[in-house]
């Protein structure tokens, strides 16, 4: 049984309607292109009135009934949203889960933070060590998920980021990882580097879930047209204030005449699915 999942999950006006389930030990990256900020968001629990998430989300099979998801939400911006009138160890100390300034300790050590740095302010430390803090406080409390948005100049080299969730994942402090980062080249490079935990894509295209499954398949073997080309260009060519993909109406039976198939060329359409009622057109204009 799946520890999460989301049936007949969507946005308004962003995502449309999919089911998701993530096992114990999943990794799952978010690829292609839609609003993965307020995908990520709303998978999480955090956008109640724009999303069915609390209607759509079971954990171990069971439907929340209006209580929230037990979710850490590990924003782009987290660094900028530590309190900065407070230092690390005080704040570490309100969100921790019954733990005393020596189990506190004791904890940081093992996760290799530098005790000092308990006794800092965020001003006081680089970026470098923030980031891992950050990473740190997502663990000082048992959730079922974790929602990562990697940073948009990405995480420092030296912070490791997929060890530390990973190891999360084998001790259980979490049970499975929601990742997104907006490099495709990132995508194929981490997805590779995972060791402990079962690697999966969910491959976006505009507001529609596409492709999902294990990483191997999806990053080796794509089905959809819209996969390959994803992983052929990744979002280089995306249209300024657009989707790269736009889809027309229901009953517009692929018409020669459709505003979209005739749009600035040059174009290409997927017409392979007839379950929708929809077909699909990638404006490869660039931007």
């Amino acid at each position: 049984m799946p520890v999460l999942s989301w049936v007949d999950f969507s946005v308004d006006k962003v995502i449309k309607p999919m089911s998701l389930y993530l096992e114990n030990g999943d990794f799952l990256f978010l690829a292609g292109e839609t609003e993965h900020g307020i995908l990520l968001r709303a998978l999480a629990g955090f956008m109640p009135k724009e999303s069915n998430c609390t209607k759509a989300a079971r954990v171990k099979g069971k439907s929340l009934n209006g209580e929230k998801l037990p979710a850490v939400l590990l924003p782009k911006n987290a660094v900028e949203a530590l309190p900065k009138h407070r230092t690390i160890r005080e704040f570490a100390l309100d969100i921790s889960n019954n733990r005393t300034k020596q189990t506190l300790e004791k904890y940081a050590v093992e996760c290799g933070i530098d005790i000092d740095f308990l006794n800092c302010k965020p001003a006081e430390l680089d970026l470098h060590d923030l980031q891992k803090i950050t990473l740190w406080l997502t663990s000082l409390y048992k959730t079922v998920a974790i929602f990562v948005e990697e940073p948009e100049c990405g995480f420092c080299h030296s912070v490791r980021p997929l060890d530390f969730l990973q190891n999360m994942l084998k001790i259980g402090t979490t049970s499975c990882v929601v990742y997104f980062t907006p490099q495709k080249e990132n995508i194929l490079a981490k997805a590779k580097n995972l060791q402990f935990c079962n690697a999966k894509v969910a491959v976006f295209c505009a507001d529609m879930l596409v492709e999902y499954g294990d990483a191997s398949s999806v990053l080796c073997n794509p089905q959809h047209a819209y996969t390959k080309e994803y992983l052929k260009s990744g979002v280089a060519m995306r249209k300024k204030n657009g989707s790269l993909w736009n889809y027309c109406a229901a009953d517009c039976d692929n018409s020669p005449n459709c505003p979209k198939r005739i749009a600035d060329p040059p174009t290409m359409q997927d017409c392979n699915d007839t379950n929708t009622g929809e077909h699909r057109v990638i404006c490869l204009r660039a931007v």
